[in-house]
């Protein structure tokens, strides 16, 4: 495929499905004249006033028992998909369908999994849990497909399709964010059956994508890049260091090209306005210096300081955030996007 420019800077605000319509559509605005034109969310329980922001507080989708859905996290995602097509000029979607972090890492907004398969709770995930009971067993395999199933398969009143095959509005569906992260042991067919099994119900141009490790060695797993379903491999990593940063992008790359996939670096960061400054000027300029888009931890209005969160008013971190999407808009990619930018 010809080379064309990079061009999918990405923020993520995971649960900017949350906020007040006021301020998600001050956030959406704000990103869109920045040409941004993907924003990541998850489906997970959501603290009020997460992260500094106004966020209302929203429960998982088994938030208190499997199989039993609280829609109002998809209804709430829905008008965050009526407010992309009024005011995100083209703006779409990466969705986490579950977040590895609701297995009990967090025990007081654990979801109905931890319980029902046992897992260990930590507090404030410090240090994280071992929930590999959930990633060895069958039957928790089988309710995670189903969750999936459930989302994949709601249907947008907006646009009158199901989720699955939104591509107006859904540029990735991923099964988890950061699967089995701060873990010993590893079940290495977990994400990528789930992504088979979850591939007919998702079409029309929307893609699977990994979620991510914890950090550039997990995110590089030979067997995401040896899954068929996968269209896309996410890499995680909260280095600042250059060098380090462009050893692993082009790695990637390569693995990319050999498999046929295509890569992004999907998060990135540091705490403080300086320090998410140099995080931007180091990581998102290796990633799309090497033709890969980026993605950064994450984009939040009345973000608190001195944490990973900024947003205009953390001037430094701003400006970088400006700079580097106007850099990458002109960087030349391996692949092209055209679920964003057209053919």
């Amino acid at each position: 495929m010809a080379p064309t420019d990079v061009h999918g800077l990405v923020p993520i605000h995971f649960f900017a499905w949350n906020l007040p319509q006021s301020e998600q559509i001050q956030l959406i605005q704000t990103l869109a004249s920045t040409q941004i034109k993907v924003l990541r969310i998850f489906i997970a329980t959501i603290d009020s006033k997460q992260a500094g922001s106004n966020a209302m507080g929203a429960d998982d989708l088994e938030r208190y028992q499997v199989g039993k859905y609280d829609d109002n996290v998809l209804n709430q995602i829905d008008q965050l998909i009526v407010n992309l097509a009024k005011y995100g000029n083209g703006m779409k979607l990466i969705i986490a369908l579950h977040d590895r972090y609701s297995l009990g890492c967090y025990a007081y907004k654990r979801d109905a999994y931890t319980d029902k398969y046992q897992i260990p709770a930590a507090q404030s995930c410090s240090p994280p849990n071992d929930a590999s009971n959930f990633y060895t067993n069958s039957q928790a395999r089988q309710d995670m497909y189903i969750r999936a199933r459930h989302i994949l398969t709601h249907v947008n009143p907006y646009y009158n399709r199901q989720w699955g095959s939104l591509s107006q509005a859904i540029f990735s569906i991923q099964i988890e964010n950061e699967s089995q992260g701060h873990m010993n042991k590893y079940t290495s067919d977990w994400l990528c059956d789930l992504s088979i099994r979850i591939r007919p119900l998702v079409s029309n141009g929307v893609l699977l994508s990994s979620g991510g490790g914890t950090e550039f060695g997990n995110s590089l797993r030979l067997e995401y890049f040896q899954c068929k379903a996968l269209d896309l491999i996410g890499l995680h990593d909260y280095t600042t260091n250059y060098n380090f940063a462009v050893s692993k992008v082009k790695e990637a790359v390569q693995l990319a090209q050999t498999y046929g996939k295509r890569v992004y670096v999907e998060e990135f960061g540091d705490r403080g306005d300086k320090q998410m400054e140099s995080a931007l000027n180091s990581v998102a300029y290796a990633a799309h210096g090497n033709g890969v888009p980026w993605v950064i931890w994450q984009v939040v209005p009345n973000a608190r300081w001195n944490d990973f969160e900024f947003f205009t008013q953390q001037t430094l971190a701003w400006a970088a955030f400006r700079h580097q999407a106007n850099s990458a808009s002109g960087s030349p990619s391996p692949w092209s996007w055209p679920e964003i930018w057209g053919a």
